[in-house]
């Protein structure tokens, strides 16, 4: 079966085009809809297996990241929304869509629409746009299935996770920590920058919900698809050489794609 993805569009959400092309290249029949289509009734979530909120900068972010767009979601998708994530789909949100998706409660979802969780301003103060290392914990998210590391590049001014520490004991025992950021020998970053580019607790970049199918993530997948796009690309090119091998097509970010691709073949 040919998955088909929702990939959410409007009032400056602004990465559903290379979104899109990630879903497509890996065999995902992708449309990018308009949220006003899926109020108005021109698009349904029933006819898709896979939805995803994509990066932007929605309502400007004028009041907090991704706060406006899950209000209107909210109020006006709530229960298209619960049944499509009660059925045997996938949701992912990436950096604004992360944000828009814990505004909305569907992650950590210990108790479904509940804000327990909040994604905070940069401890830094300023806007981060960089490659960041992440080690992948031993979980059921779906989307980093068999993944042990990723290096994918950031671009936010508001990915600090914060919340109680009861609540984030919570997420650590019943594993929805599905991304922590670490530096270059794998340790984890205890909250250094700029390893840790946002100063978000416990070095958490991405949360599932308790399923796995439901993925919030502040770095970006879909710009890191493939090899030539990564930083460091021209030094891994030519270790390469000397060893006799080529530079693979593939970076880190194209198997977040691929697993979501997987689970409906």
């Amino acid at each position: 079966m040919t998955a088909k993805a929702i990939v959410l569009a409007g009032y400056g959400l602004n990465c559903e085009e290379e979104t899109q092309f990630a879903f497509n290249h890996v065999g995902v029949d992708a449309d990018i809809v308009h949220v006003n289509d899926l109020i108005d009734g021109h698009a349904n979530l029933k006819n898709y297996q896979i939805m995803a909120i994509p990066g932007g900068f929605s309502y400007g972010d004028d009041t907090g990241a991704g706060n406006a767009y899950a209000n209107r979601m909210r109020n006006n998708l709530k229960d298209q929304l619960q049944e499509f994530i009660a059925r045997d789909t996938l949701t992912i949100g990436l950096c604004n869509g992360c944000q828009v998706m814990v505004n909305l409660g569907i992650v950590p979802a210990i108790d479904l629409w509940r804000r327990d969780l909040a994604v905070m301003p940069n401890a830094s103060g300023r806007y981060q746009c960089r490659w960041v290392d992440l080690k992948v914990p031993d979980t059921n998210c779906v989307w980093l299935k068999g993944i042990e590391k990723l290096h994918i590049p950031v671009a936010h001014g508001e990915g600090n996770f914060y919340a109680t520490d009861e609540l984030l004991d919570e997420l650590e025992a019943k594993n929805l920590i599905a991304a922590q950021y670490v530096d270059q020998q794998g340790e984890l970053a205890n909250g250094a920058f700029p390893t840790n580019p946002n100063g978000a607790a416990r070095d958490i970049a991405a949360v599932i919900d308790p399923t796995g199918r439901v993925m919030a993530m502040m770095p970006h997948p879909e710009r890191g698809m493939f090899m030539t796009q990564r930083d460091d690309w021209p030094l891994i090119k030519e270790q390469l050489k000397r060893e006799g091998k080529d530079l693979p097509k593939y970076g880190d970010g194209m198997k977040v794609f691929q697993n979501a691709a997987d689970y409906f073949v």
